[in-house]
């Protein structure tokens, strides 16, 4: 799954710079990915539970472990209900420089979105996107050629 959809890729950086501001520095990359990492569980909770947005951000983590090896110990975050997901994921990018922390939360979100399509569909997961990251052009690209979603206002 390292090969994710080159569009889930291009909406994880996406994701990641509308949150850091635009500031490429590790520590951005860092503070960015917690907060894209909060936004999804907002979004996803009602649709997965809790439990089933850690499972899923577990085997993201998981998958993206054969590339970016220091993601180790947001994994052992990941299995441990009592540890801060996020925290863990902000400590292990922070650790990096800043080519490599962006690339690994890049490859980590889209597998992310990968991995969580792959379960609810590429339509609906564009959706909570749309709703949490409204700017993302991406998405809007992709919402354009697919028409609204039934219900949207």
């Amino acid at each position: 799954m390292t090969d994710a959809r080159p569009h889930f890729s291009a909406v994880a950086r996406q994701m990641l710079l509308h949150d850091s501001g635009g500031e490429l520095s590790a520590a951005a990359c860092a503070v960015s990915a917690a907060s894209v990492l909060d936004r999804l569980q907002q979004r996803l909770a009602p649709l997965l539970g809790a439990a089933g947005m850690r499972a899923l951000f577990a085997r993201a983590v998981k998958v993206t472990l054969m590339e970016f090896t220091v993601l180790t110990r947001v994994r052992a975050a990941t299995l441990d209900e009592k540890v801060n997901v996020g925290e863990s994921l902000s400590e292990a990018l922070n650790s990096l420089g800043s080519a490599v922390a962006w690339a690994a939360a890049t490859a980590l979100f889209a597998n992310f979105l990968e991995v969580t399509s792959s379960l609810i569909g590429e339509r609906l997961v564009l959706v909570v996107l749309q709703r949490a990251f409204g700017d993302i052009s991406s998405v809007k690209d992709q919402d354009a050629v697919e028409g609204p979603v039934p219900g949207d206002a």
